[in-house]
């Protein structure tokens, strides 16, 4: 089969190696594709699940491709943490489930590859089990830049800013980057007086 210019140069965004397509795929060249070749893209970025390819469920979502839903599902107990986090919010995106559960998974993991993209996925979940994760995180998690995020969003959840990075009340979760498990302690008392949760929601 002889393929179309425009499928070659989706091909290449997905496999190749420029740096232009670390992060995403060449959508326009996915748009141009017909029916026949659309197909086979599809199944390139299934195929690209199981690599660990965050842009593979994000492309999928993007395009509604209900057939990647089983794909991703499961691909999920495999892959590794980041992947966990682009494939929740895929599934949410393709409506199939909500992700919150999946991030907040991801966050008591203590998975070092999928913290960071997990509590930034966070940041836009105001819900009990991410409050509960993130509490959890902000003492507990092996990754200081997790253990700081969790406290800025549980700020920002309880409104006492509307600034989701908290940036003017950071000395208090500044602090929970500290190697100190005390020093951590403390700082949480504080956040928790704000966010009005018990301390020990941390430890459940």
């Amino acid at each position: 089969m002889t393929y179309s210019p425009m499928f070659q140069r989706f091909v290449e965004s997905v496999e190749g190696v420029d740096p232009k397509w670390r992060e995403d795929v060449d959508m326009e060249a996915f748009r141009a594709l017909d029916k026949d070749e659309r197909r086979e893209a599809e199944e390139l970025l299934m195929r690209r699940l199981e690599d660990n390819d965050t842009r593979a469920p994000r492309t999928l979502a993007e395009v509604q491709c209900r057939g990647a839903v089983v794909p991703m599902q499961r691909a999920y107990p495999n892959v590794k943490g980041r992947m966990k986090v682009a494939i929740a919010l895929a599934l949410r995106d393709l409506e199939v489930s909500p992700a919150e559960p999946l991030i907040a998974e991801v966050i008591r993991s203590g998975d070092l590859d999928g913290g960071v993209p997990a509590v930034s996925a966070a940041r836009g979940m105001n819900k009990p089990e991410i409050a509960d994760a993130l509490a959890w995180a902000a003492l507990h998690h092996p990754d200081p830049n997790v253990r700081r995020s969790a406290g800025s969003i549980l700020i920002y959840h309880s409104g006492a800013t509307d600034d989701p990075l908290a940036w003017k009340l950071r000395p208090l979760y500044l602090p929970l980057g500290s190697d100190d498990m005390a020093v951590r302690r403390n700082a949480f008392r504080e956040i928790c007086k704000i966010a009005q949760f018990p301390p020990e929601m941390a430890d459940s």
